[in-house]
């Protein structure tokens, strides 16, 4: 009989196969782990990726909804041979004004604070201190090109954010800077002079920056706007539906050269009101400017209501002071003793704009004064020569001074508008304006101020000032026609002076002749030639009749010169001008309407 094989061996084969299969299921196991515990750590690594997506989508949101309300300054596009001498030229310009703004604003923050009662005020801020915000633009979203920094400016563009970007040039030996904001574009030029042009010329930059940062402002943000506007260093409101819109208002009627007692008392009670004050109340900004605003309202008193501080009433004083300013001016033509005349209220220069032309009240002054000094526009021009150019403050102090004389003429304050004119001059001799409004007071017939030579002598030196003024140059005409012989007057129109006001400006002809026939027919009156009188009152509407003062004063006339003078028909061409009159636009009333409506006319 056969022996069976040796059990032990089997035994061990048994025991290796059993270890081996152990084994393998051991490594079954371990991959199956390491494979659930990598999907694990990529779930984790994915979901931290998502995360980390999600931070940097939400900071972008973050930083753009921060800077919703700002605006940021770009780099300038600037001529190739400036960026090869400087190839960050565009940056520089750009962190220049950049800088600018942020001096702008933070001369607002200082005067607020100077003025608030515990120091601590809050400013809105409209200047963006960087372009770079996050991460900057030289990091791209993955597989598309796009920076961090495009997706912040594009988010923040949707929450309307701004930008200001802009460009520089030469051209004709001069230097060229244009600054754009949400649409409106500013341009500025500098001479170059001996300057190299391919050069930066920061001076020359740095200097139309400063000049613009007002504008840009303004434009950004409507309390800054409504800072500059009422302080005189804007023009316009530029933000015509705002929520200050009342603000605005005041400023604006508080500037007006047509502001009466009336209307300045008005305004005092509207700026007293509770409601007012309950506007301002939770704005710093806004707080200052009311404050401001009140206090130059209460200056006005001083000029139109002295008794304002005792009486808390604004009323006229009965009888006009007289000027304190002393000086001296050649013997005045005499006046008409019949009737006084006037020419139609001074110009209001904050109202100017350079293609329109506001024909003002007509004035009836009268005076207890029967004499006047001041120094003689000669005077005044020769220490203008000694004098440089005025700073940006003297020119500000200058154009308040030049409204307050305005205010004061159309107020029947003449003696002191000269007085103010004269001051204004003074303090800055390039006041185009007050020249020129010296130079039609001087014209004027009652008091007598007349002074032909000084009328033309001072408005000479407004159109060497600034030529492009068409009402300027359109009374030097007029001035020049004064002094014209009688006989010479139906040609006085083709002065030079009126053929460039009406080349300046062909839209306005018909205003500039108006005034251009008032003033000969004043000067027909005066001389007495009463029968051309009417006929030049009668040119001078024919074209142009509204129930305004100039109006009032020619029909007034008219029948002055039939019932004193026995001109046949002066009543009747009255009428037919008041009748063809038409209302003044925009619902606007003159301050002559009770006289029109209370002249009467014949029905027969």
């Amino acid at each position: 009989m056969t022996e069976p094989a040796n059990p032990p061996v089997a035994a061990w084969r048994a025991r290796l196969q059993a270890w081996r299969n152990a084994t393998q299921a051991l490594l079954l196991r371990s991959v199956d782990v390491m494979r659930l515990l990598t999907e694990r750590i990529m779930g984790f690594l994915r979901l931290f990726a998502t995360l980390g997506l999600l931070l940097i989508v939400l900071l972008v949101v973050y930083q753009a909804l921060q800077s919703a309300q700002l605006v940021l300054v770009k780099p300038f596009a600037v001529p190739k041979s400036m960026t090869d001498r400087h190839a960050d030229a565009g940056r520089v310009i750009a962190n220049t004004l950049k800088q600018e703004l942020l001096l702008a604003e933070a001369d607002i923050y200082t005067t607020v604070q100077r003025n608030s009662r515990n120091g601590k005020v809050n400013i809105e801020a409209v200047t963006g201190k960087t372009d770079d915000y996050l991460l900057g633009a030289a990091i791209k979203l993955p597989e598309t090109g796009i920076s961090i920094n495009d997706v912040v400016e594009f988010i923040a563009s949707i929450f309307g954010r701004r930008n200001i970007t802009g460009s520089v040039y030469q051209d004709q030996g001069k230097l060229f800077l244009q600054v754009e904001l949400e649409g409106r574009m500013f341009s500025f030029e500098r001479e170059l002079g001996t300057r190299d042009p391919n050069a930066l010329n920061m001076d020359l930059l740095r200097d139309m920056l400063r000049e613009s940062r007002h504008r840009l402002l303004s434009v950004a943000s409507e309390s800054h706007n409504l800072y500059y506007y009422c302080s005189g260093e804007a023009e316009a409101n530029e933000h015509t539906e705002s929520q200050l819109a009342a603000l605005f208002d005041y400023c604006t009627r508080l500037q007006s050269a047509q502001l009466t007692p009336a209307s300045l008392g008005a305004l005092l009670d509207e700026l007293h009101a509770t409601r007012t004050q309950r506007f301002t109340s939770n704005n710093d900004t806004l707080r200052h400017i009311l404050a401001q605003i009140t206090g130059n309202a209460l200056d006005k008193t001083r000029l139109l209501c002295p008794d304002y501080a005792n009486t808390k009433v604004c009323q006229a004083p009965v009888v006009p002071e007289v000027a304190n300013l002393s000086l001296s001016l050649p013997a005045p033509m005499p006046a008409a003793a019949a009737a006084p005349l006037a020419y139609p209220a001074l110009p209001d220069a904050k109202a100017f704009q350079a293609d329109s032309l506001t024909m003002r009240s007509m004035m009836r002054v009268t005076s207890a004064a029967q004499t006047l000094t001041l120094p003689s526009v000669k005077a005044l021009q020769a220490d203008c020569e000694a004098q440089p150019a005025a700073k940006s403050e003297a020119i500000l102090t200058s154009n308040r001074t030049e409204g307050d004389a305005t205010l004061l003429y159309n107020n029947n304050r003449p003696l002191q508008a000269v007085e103010k004119y004269a001051q204004a001059i003074q303090q800055n001799c390039g006041n185009a304006f007050a020249w020129a409004n010296l130079g039609i007071l001087l014209m004027n017939t009652d008091p007598p101020l007349r002074s032909v030579e000084e009328a033309q002598r001072a408005l000479t030196q407004a159109v060497s000032l600034n030529p492009r003024i068409d009402w300027i140059q359109n009374n030097l005409c007029i001035a020049h026609a004064w002094s014209a012989p009688l006989e010479t007057l139906p040609s006085a129109i083709n002065h030079a002076a009126c053929d460039v006001a009406r080349t300046l400006n062909p839209a306005n002809k018909v205003l500039l002749d108006k005034q251009f026939y008032l003033a000969l027919a004043d000067r027909y009156f005066a001389e007495g030639a009463y029968s051309k009188a009417a006929d030049t009152y009668q040119a001078a509407l024919s074209a142009d009749r509204k129930r305004d003062c100039n109006t009032n004063k020619v029909i007034e006339t008219l029948v002055l010169l039939e019932a004193e003078y026995g001109i046949v028909g002066g009543k009747q061409a009255a009428c037919a001008i008041l009748q063809d009159a038409l209302p003044l636009p925009g619902g606007k009333i003159s301050a002559c309407e009770a006289q029109l409506a209370a002249f009467q006319c014949s029905t027969d």
